[in-house]
């Protein structure tokens, strides 16, 4: 199991090596969605500060649902800022923008990944519009899923992000031991979840599934027939990702004057961005070929590749 986990991480690797736009072009969103997020007003002090320690939650959270699942480390922690300084209907809204702008081109990178092969810019958009649909839906599912895992059983058990205590009285009773139990009990659900719905993502694209209960099922199926080789590759791509971010944790620039050494750092802050997106895409990568050498081949996609629109001709 863990030799085949192996094999599927190295293929994802080669994968986004042979297709170098997909990254730049994800670069280019995601330097988009932080321009964006920082042209959100302030304002004028209507907001209503957060507590930094919710703030910094919100923002470590979604690292444990799996590798770089939705945001990536700039974009979070610019939804950081935002949360704690601005209104937060626009800082929500900012957020929606970013999540529908991500589902829109995973149709298309999850496709090009699984092919194989280069494709012009008409064909790829085509892609990213027959499957983002059907991949909002499954935004919403796994939205709905951690919705009821944050917003529920997390404050039901450990308090919630704003320092509110816990609503069952044995926790505290219970000590540290029980409270990181539970923590850790808690952080395991979420990156199931996180699992279940990235192979759902893989399914939906490459078998064209238009159910997305359907798809969630059988990423369950396909996760727990093979849970060894799964946990595995997961574990790689984890270990990928947290590579990266601590790498872009310390190439940030800090506050104070505009210094020579800011401006190296702020170069190796880009790097580090692209570094996480990259990380991502290898997430993708790999899962689609271990998911095609289990059930397909190597470069299987069940819907046929669309051709770049010509005006028709006349009969």
């Amino acid at each position: 199991m863990p030799v085949m986990a192996f094999v599927a991480f190295i293929g994802g690797l080669r994968r986004v090596a042979a297709a170098p736009s997909l990254l730049l072009g994800a670069y280019g969103v995601a330097l988009a969605v932080i321009l964006g997020m920082q042209l959100v007003p302030d304002g004028g002090g209507a907001a209503q500060p957060r507590p930094a320690a919710a703030a910094g939650a919100l923002a470590g959270m979604p690292h444990t649902f799996g590798p770089g699942l939705v945001g990536f480390a700039a974009v979070l922690s610019t939804l950081t800022d935002l949360y704690a300084t601005r209104p937060l209907g626009a800082a929500a809204g900012m957020a929606v923008a970013g999540v529908a702008a991500w589902t829109f081109l995973a149709g298309g990178i999850l496709d090009r990944l699984a092919r194989q092969q280069g494709t012009g810019g008409s064909a790829f958009l085509a892609t990213c519009r027959h499957h983002f649909w059907p991949l909002a839906r499954l935004a919403a599912l796994a939205g709905t899923m951690y919705w009821f895992l944050l917003g529920g059983l997390y404050p039901w058990l450990l308090g919630d992000l704003f320092g509110s205590p816990a609503r069952v009285p044995t926790v505290p009773a219970g000590g540290p031991a029980l409270r990181s139990t539970l923590q850790v009990m808690f952080l395991a659900g979420l990156a199931g979840v996180g699992l279940l719905v990235d192979y759902a993502r893989v399914r939906a694209v490459v078998e064209d599934r238009r159910s997305m209960v359907g798809a969630l099922l059988a990423a369950f199926r396909f996760v727990r027939r093979r849970p060894g080789a799964v946990a595995g590759l997961w574990l790689m791509n984890a270990a990928l990702a947290a590579a990266t971010l601590a790498a872009w944790t310390l190439a940030a620039p800090g506050p104070g004057a505009v210094s020579p050494a800011m401006r190296a750092a702020f170069l190796g802050g880009q790097l580090c961005i692209a570094a996480q997106l990259c990380a991502q895409l290898v997430a993708w990568g790999s899962q689609t070929a271990y998911f095609q050498d289990q059930l397909a081949h190597a470069t299987y996609v069940a819907r046929a590749r669309v051709a770049r629109s010509e005006p028709e001709r006349p009969q």
